[in-house]
């Protein structure tokens, strides 16, 4: 008998050796999510990065796209919505923020990620490298 032959509530029942969703759920709520400012509002950034993004890298790698080839305005809006969300960035580039500033923006968050995975979930305070 396999677990989808069971009912739902039964599913819950049954013992397992590992039970990721507490092990997640105990990480995730260990963690801070990052906040930037940007254009005078602060913006709170998903806890973790986004496996969208990851999966981006990873694809563009098995095309063969150089890794330091940077990323064009379509890809990094794309990717900054799964890190903003798609409405907070449409009104950030009505308020001012332009085309230009997506792949930076997106470089930024990047790195506040990698420093906060080395640095053991420890932010810089300001905007200076």
């Amino acid at each position: 008998m396999t677990a989808t032959d069971l009912p739902p509530t039964d599913l819950d029942q049954l013992p397992v050796d590992y039970d990721f969703d507490e092990a997640w759920r105990e990480r995730k709520a260990a963690r801070v999510a990052p906040r930037i400012r940007l254009l005078g509002k602060v913006y709170t950034l998903p806890a973790s990065l986004p496996a969208k993004l990851i999966l981006f890298a990873v694809n563009a790698r098995r095309a063969g796209r150089p890794a330091a080839d940077q990323v064009d305005a379509e890809e990094a809006f794309e990717m900054l919505a799964a890190l903003l969300g798609q409405d907070n960035l449409v009104d950030l580039m009505e308020r001012g923020l332009e085309v230009d500033d997506l792949p930076d923006l997106l470089a930024t968050c990047q790195r506040l990620y990698q420093e906060r995975q080395s640095g053991n979930g420890v932010a810089p305070a300001t905007g200076r490298p």
